[in-house]
């Protein structure tokens, strides 16, 4: 998710929701013959909202409709305009989401500071109404609570990184409490040192297992220069939720189309289905072309990696 998130109402120009054109011969690197008999194909992916933002706030219904068609099976939420769960009853969105053949694994939100304070639960940080947020995340059905950006106030010092492990925590045993998972988002700031640590490190380290997962954005801890395997090997288990998304050859502050960029998926999909990644979740913050167009290529080609 892009670290920009609090400007979720940049208008865009109109982007036609019409019959997309996917190419029939894809990259030779993703349609391979596996020769491991286990392996399987990913029937089941995800997309994050945030990547159709634009879209949605023109259309909800007409827009979550494609997105079902192109093959999407899961969905993860974020706050626009109107809120958390888009301005709808929780419930009556989850259900929405089932009547189109998706289902609703998860939603984001932000960390916020001690100085902000929310109007009302659809506003709610984690900072702010987080209670409030869990019982109406709750009622959606929905498995996951995910924190997508912490703002710099709880990752300055090493006294902020403590006090922060054990907010997490606390997120932690809220969400179990109604039934939830609460996890965290990285992005690349969480590999700078702060005192003598990584952030990403540091809370990997200091929050409970059972308490705090992970959601790895495979793009950012690319973009810091980290290797996604070596933390699926250090910390099995743990990054329960994956953002699957590709680097841009040109620029590496962008990112592209799953396949036209430079991150080899084919052994690193494997590597964290080994371990314990159980969602894969498409995600785009760039595009050079038509959004849906770009979002139904993701969608096929990460369906047809296999793990």
């Amino acid at each position: 998710m892009n670290i920009n998130r609090r400007n979720f109402f940049k208008n865009t120009g109109a982007i036609a929701l019409g019959t997309l054109v996917i190419p029939e011969i894809m990259k030779g690197n993703i349609l391979h013959t596996e020769s491991i008999s286990t392996a399987k194909e990913i029937k089941t992916v995800g997309i994050q909202l945030y990547s159709i933002k634009d879209l949605l706030e023109k259309d909800l219904h007409g827009t979550l409709e494609q997105i079902a068609k192109m093959g999407y099976k899961e969905v993860e939420a974020f706050s626009n305009s109107k809120g958390h769960y888009f301005g709808m009853i929780p419930k009556e969105f989850s259900g929405m989401l089932q009547d189109k053949g998706l289902t609703l694994i998860g939603s984001h939100l932000i960390s916020g500071t001690q100085e902000q304070k929310a109007e009302t639960w659809r506003q709610a940080t984690l900072l702010s109404r987080f209670d409030e947020l869990v019982e109406k995340a709750a009622e959606t059905g929905q498995k996951h609570l995910t924190c997508a950006y912490l703002f710099p106030s709880l990752r300055t010092t090493p006294d902020d990184l403590k006090r922060t492990a054990e907010l997490f925590n606390k997120a932690g045993e809220t969400c179990h409490q109604s039934g939830l998972q609460f996890s965290f988002h990285n992005h690349a700031y969480e590999f700078e040192k702060v005192g003598d640590s990584l952030i990403f490190d540091y809370l990997l380290d200091n929050t409970d297992p059972k308490l705090v997962q992970w959601e790895m954005d495979v793009y950012w801890l690319v973009a810091a220069k980290a290797d996604p395997i070596a933390y699926f090997k250090k910390y099995p288990e743990r990054f329960t939720l994956g953002h699957i998304k590709d680097m841009s050859k040109l620029d590496t502050k962008k990112n592209v189309v799953i396949g036209d960029g430079t991150i080899d998926y084919t052994n690193l999909l494997k590597e964290a289905k080994k371990a314990g990644m159980k969602h894969f979740i498409v995600e785009q913050d760039n595009f050079s072309g038509p959004v849906l167009e770009s979002m139904e290529i993701n969608c096929k080609r990460l369906a047809a990696y296999k793990i």
